[in-house]
């Protein structure tokens, strides 16, 4: 199995929608598919700068992040670390407050034994997963 950056994901999901620029990115990241062994490897990070681009440099609405987190996760030829994670952080981002990278942290920590998650973050402190650390 082989791994791919956020900038390949970003191109995977949109590179259609950007015209000729990327042809030739578009023809690497085709073939890239075709000539992998298995899918490729998307972990944490990537789903989190990614989802972070769409939010923030694309203004998308949350309703439109979690599908595209959803075409990713059904997605054949991509593989997305601890899938069950990110489908559940997605759920709760499009349900409340917060950013997707909080409920992706505190999913992962609660994954791994958490009973809570500390933040100084109001927005993420509303999660079930998360508590707010006094100041």
């Amino acid at each position: 199995m082989n791994g791919i950056d956020t900038n390949v994901l970003l191109r995977w999901l949109f590179g259609d929608m950007l015209g000729e620029d990327v042809e030739a990115e578009m023809a690497a990241i085709r073939n890239l598919v075709r000539s992998s062994e298995g899918p490729l490897h998307v972990n944490h990070v990537v789903i989190a700068e990614t989802i972070w681009v769409l939010a923030r440099r694309t203004k998308r609405s949350r309703a439109a992040i979690v599908t595209i987190i959803d075409r990713i996760l059904d997605a054949p030829e991509i593989r997305v670390q601890d899938e069950d994670a990110v489908r559940a952080a997605a759920r709760a981002f499009a349900h409340s407050t917060g950013d997707f990278s909080d409920h992706l942290i505190g999913e992962i920590n609660s994954r791994s034994g958490c009973r809570t998650t500390y933040t100084f973050d109001r927005a993420a402190a509303r999660s079930p997963l998360f508590s707010e650390l006094s100041r």
